[in-house]
């Protein structure tokens, strides 16, 4: 029997695990990657934290918390199965190599974190290792351009070589969408620059279906004075440092306390929605400042500060006076529908991590994104290396995700771009209403249609990268449009 070839786009979290999984079942396995392996993930810039039933919390009171969080509209079976499985699927890792630590209720990677900033990276990093020792092959600096289909069934995939512009056409088995989100639709997102919702637009434009698209995560607390890196803080932030409006109201504190949490790091887990709308209407009257300046010296070399800060300390040296701080765009709850064994509506295409929808409903829980993607990466893997070709009754002709491009002639694409993100920060924030997402609908459909000049290779992999953001956009305002009340992150203020 013929070794079986399995495409792997992406390389995080979620890619990097589905393909290890497919390797050591025996399959011929590449992985496709826009930039290095492993980095320019969301796996590498996230915390390394995993939220999960273990030493003590049960995999029932892991399932109810995480469809109370979700609004109740999570899809039940995949929630029973990250809540089933995800220890059995950590520990795998840990067998492999992988160094997790263990605590009640959650499991981290911190240990192997080069700094504050990317404490994800040391648990990538040891990914690719491990990928490259099970054989998985490489492709770098390549962007999926369309999911090839033959009656029906994928056949492969096409892709461009962005520093080259070398078109590429490679066949497989199977192939797995791990490309994470699309946060980089919005001007304020602490996701890495190459989270442009490929996987989304793959999908879409394959005829596939996408769910949960308005419920964006956005973060409470981030860094929003010049100088700083855009980046998150940690919601426990507010737990040792003063958050209050121009007028000195520790307006946050009180209202998380009010709702029922004991501190900013409790309401970190289950309340980003509640506490993101917050900030976004306290920020409609004016300023809002964390007060470093209180901090004592002593008290900056508190490890629970630092942590909070999520950026190393240094940074901060400068910083020591009231800062501005604003919401922050920072996870996809919505994307590819697929089963519990992460099938898609094509027969040989799988989807995990943040670009499948399911698991979170209206609203996650902070850690269940890094549980996500080694539960559902795993079970992908395995899938895709050993699932009989199934026959289904799916009918469409792929689109090209390649962009309009003139070279002599058009916009170039860091400019559209740009217009993008302000468009979507603007008009599908934390804050919603009609008007705004219509006219959202009107500015990406004028974006859509211009012509962009390439004249380098940078120049290539934005244009490249355009369609993503394009048909991610599209998608979160045609979602938000159509649900007229509010539900965990979507936020409609007329409603």
């Amino acid at each position: 029997m013929a070794q079986k070839k399995v495409i792997v786009v992406g390389a995080g979290g979620a890619g990097l695990t589905s393909a290890i999984e497919a390797a050591m079942a025996g399959s011929d396995v590449t992985v496709i990657t826009k930039t290095s392996a492993g980095l320019g993930t969301c796996t590498a810039y996230g915390a390394g934290f995993f939220t999960l039933p273990v030493c003590g919390v049960s995999p029932k009171e892991h399932f109810a918390k995480t469809i109370e969080v979700g609004k109740g509209i999570n899809d039940p079976s995949l929630v029973k199965i990250l809540s089933e499985t995800s220890e059995e699927s950590l520990k795998r890792l840990s067998e492999l190599g992988v160094k997790i630590e263990f605590t009640r209720g959650s499991a981290n990677t911190r240990s192997t974190a080069p700094n504050e900033l990317m404490g994800g990276a040391g648990f990538v990093g040891q990914l690719v290792e491990i990928a490259k020792r099970s054989n998985v092959k490489f492709i770098e600096w390549t962007v999926v351009t369309s999911l090839d289909l033959t009656k029906e069934k994928i056949s492969g995939v096409s892709a461009v070589d962005w520093r080259t512009g070398k078109s590429l056409s490679l066949k497989a088995d199977a192939v797995i969408i791990a490309t994470g989100g699309g946060g980089q639709i919005y001007r304020r997102s602490d996701n890495p620059s190459r989270m442009t919702g490929d996987g989304y637009s793959l999908a879409k434009r394959a005829g596939l279906e996408l769910i949960d698209m308005e419920f964006v995560q956005f973060y409470p607390i981030g860094w929003a004075e010049p100088g700083l890196p855009v980046w998150l803080a940690d919601t426990g932030l507010v737990d040792h440092v003063r958050i209050t409006d121009e007028a000195g109201d520790e307006f946050f504190l009180r209202a998380i306390k009010e709702w029922g949490y004991k501190n900013g790091a409790e309401a970190n887990l289950f309340a980003r929605d509640r506490c993101s709308v917050l900030m976004a209407k306290k920020e409609e009257k004016g300023p809002v400042f964390a007060h470093l300046e209180d901090v004592s010296d002593e008290k900056w070399q508190d490890r629970g500060l630092r942590y909070s800060l999520t950026i190393d300390h240094r940074f901060f040296d400068h910083f020591r006076r009231p800062v501005r701080v604003s919401p922050i765009q920072h996870y996809m709850s919505g994307g590819i529908k697929i089963d519990t064994g992460c099938r898609t509506g094509i027969s040989g295409l799988y989807a995990c991590g943040e670009s499948t929808g399911g698991v979170d409903g209206a609203n996650r829980i902070g850690g269940n994104a890094f549980s996500n993607i080694v539960t559902f990466g795993i079970i992908a893997g395995r899938n895709a290396a050993g699932d009989a070709v199934w026959e289904s009754k799916f009918h469409h002709e792929p689109e090209s995700c390649a962009p309009v491009v003139n070279s002599e002639k058009g916009t170039e694409p860091s400019v559209l771009r740009a217009e993008l993100q302000k468009a979507a920060w603007e008009l599908l924030g934390p804050v919603r209403n009609e008007k705004n997402i219509i006219s959202a609908q009107d500015k990406i459909k004028e974006i859509s249609k211009m012509q962009m000049s390439i004249d380098n290779p940078i120049g290539m992999l934005l244009a490249l990268e355009m369609r993503g953001l394009i048909d991610t956009a599209e998608s979160v305002a045609k979602a938000a449009l159509r649900r007229k009340v509010s539900l965990g992150t979507h936020f409609r203020e007329d409603s």
